[in-house]
This record gives structure tokens, sequence and C-alpha cells, in this order.
């Protein structure tokens, strides 16, 4: 489990963009996946459990964090499901 350092102020702002709450971003952190960068910075990303026949569009929240463990950035994506019949 990781926990977060501070959040810059690109990361506060994506957040107050995107409807994004500390409750969430610290949610993603505990339960999130973790890609590990060569340069010691991860990206935390959480899968909506919406299931892949649903036919919608399902939305994905990822946070970058740098080495110290301060979030960069957050954001919240929409992956489209193409070729399911």
């Amino acid at each position: 489990m990781m926990k977060p350092g501070k959040i810059s102020a690109l990361a506060l702002s994506h957040m107050k963009q995107c409807g994004i709450s500390i409750a969430a971003l610290d949610d993603l952190i505990t339960h999130g996946q973790v890609e590990k960068q060569f340069d010691g910075a991860q990206v935390v990303y959480l899968d909506s459990p919406a299931p892949p026949w649903a036919g919608r569009p399902q939305p994905r929240l990822y946070a970058v964090m740098d080495a110290t463990g301060e979030v960069l950035t957050v954001e919240k994506r929409v992956r489209l499901r193409t070729g399911l019949y």
C-alpha cells in the first residue's frame, strides 16, 4: 500500500476540473495497479469494474507520482472498446 506525499498544483487543478476528490485519489493510490518507471516515478491506475460487454465507455483514473511519492498529475480518461459484438 502506497501513501501519497504532497500533491502538486497541476494535480489539484486536474482533480478540480474532473471532479476527482481527495478520497478518490487516496482510494486510487491504495487500491490501484502500479507501473514503475525507470526513473523511479510510478503510474498508478484503476480500471472501471464495468464489464466489457456493457457497450459503454469505461472511465479510467490515473495518477503519476515521482520517486518521492509526490502526486504530479491526476487524470480521468475514457477508453472506448471497439470490435465487440
